[in-house]
């Protein structure tokens, strides 16, 4: 199956989102569930913009004029009388105008005379200079954060400024990892000449740290079916379940007939890709989904980045976005073989160079990348300067 067939998979599947109400600080990384609306006019007066002086602009007809100081107005409080003809006040930034006032003169703009109590004005800025109108940000009763944001440090302060301190949102996808493998031990322990630590599910649960979900690390099952049964069995207690090995064909490759056997129906079995051709996707009954990841490091990774991710931004209240960006090749580049190539390469301003292809395991190249360029199935060779789309890693 192409990754343009898979991907077509993957998003049409059906989904049901949970939603959750949690407190403000909470709220981080996840989508809203509900529309926020301003609970009042924003700014909820006549504000000044500007620390200076509260003026009717009718008053600067001729310049330069002098107006009488009648006060100060600080932030958090309110003029105690409106605003006569030829009187000014200080004003600070935030502050509300007083009655009468339509402008704001800067203080650098006014030369004040504490003597006499007057203020000094050489310059005539237009009616409204330096004054944010009540409800021109926002009227009350409007909706400032639409159901489908995620939310980010300005739409906490949004969501603050209306006293929203609590938030329907969308909640994280709770999501496990398990690697299967005889030939894995955890990365704390020293491995035996035959062995090698386990580093996919650190590496996804990483990624899916980064995509706002909840991880579960259930650890390395050893190629047995019923420990590896077992251990399905738990992840489907999660909302999705990433298994990495035993996916292919070989003699001990269980999972797949494990999956047929808890009930799976198998939408993908294998990928037109490089690397990560051992690929499973499975809706499970009650709503639960099984990804089965290649067990090479870098394999899992790309699978995870180009499909897994699209299911998760939907389990998490939003829609698959579109990731790939484009670039500048910035070398020549060899023709593509048969599979669609997700190739580690390092972006640069709008130049993009690939890394040497050292395989599915190489995590240490994987490591340098902050990119993976994405050649088409039997593309031919590309010049240097042709236009290249990659995905941001």
């Amino acid at each position: 199956m192409t990754v343009a067939e898979a991907t077509a998979i993957v998003d049409a599947v059906g989904l049901a989102p949970t939603t959750v109400e949690v407190p403000l600080g909470q709220s981080v990384g996840l989508c809203l569930a509900k529309d926020v609306r301003c609970d009042r006019d924003s700014p909820p007066f006549e504000k000044s913009l500007m620390d200076g002086y509260a003026v009717r602009r009718a008053d600067l007809g001729r310049l330069p004029c002098e107006l009488v100081l009648r006060g100060r107005i600080m932030a958090g409080q309110t003029a105690q009388r409106p605003l006569g003809a030829g009187e000014t006040m200080a004003i600070m930034t935030g502050a509300p105008l007083p009655a009468g006032a339509d402008t704001v003169v800067p203080v650098e703009q006014a030369r004040l005379n504490e003597e006499f109590g007057k203020v000094r004005f050489d310059e005539l800025p237009e009616v409204g200079r330096h004054v944010a109108g009540r409800g021109s940000e926002a009227r009350a009763g409007s909706v400032v954060l639409q159901a489908g944001t995620r939310m980010g440090p300005a739409q906490i302060a949004v969501a603050a400024g209306v006293g929203a301190a609590e938030l329907r949102v969308f909640a994280a996808p709770r999501v496990a990892v398990l690697s299967t493998g005889d030939e894995l031990v955890p990365i704390e322990q020293t491995p035996a000449a035959a062995q090698i630590r386990a580093t996919n599910n650190a590496m996804l649960a990483a990624l899916l740290a980064r995509w706002n979900c909840r991880a579960v690390d259930l650890g390395i099952v050893r190629d047995d079916p019923q420990a590896i049964e077992r251990a399905i069995s738990t992840g489907l207690e999660q909302d999705v379940l990433l298994v990495s090995g035993g996916m292919s064909v070989g003699e001990r490759d269980y999972v797949p007939g494990i999956l047929r056997k808890l009930g799976a129906e198998m939408r993908i079995t294998k990928l037109r890709i490089k690397p990560g051709k051992p690929f499973v996707f499975a809706q499970m009954p009650a709503g639960k989904f099984v990804f089965g990841l290649p067990g090479n490091p870098v394999s899992a990774f790309v699978c995870t980045v180009c499909l897994v991710r699209r299911l998760l931004e939907r389990l998490g209240g939003g829609g698959p976005q579109e990731h790939k960006r484009a670039a500048v090749a910035g070398c020549d580049l060899a023709a593509n073989g048969p599979r669609e190539f997700y190739q580690p390469a390092i972006v640069s301003g709008r130049s993009i160079v690939p890394l040497a292809w050292k395989g599915s395991a190489d995590i240490y190249t994987l490591a340098r990348a902050n990119a993976l360029m994405v050649r088409g199935a039997d593309d031919p060779p590309q010049p240097a300067g042709a236009m290249v789309e990659y995905l941001d890693v």
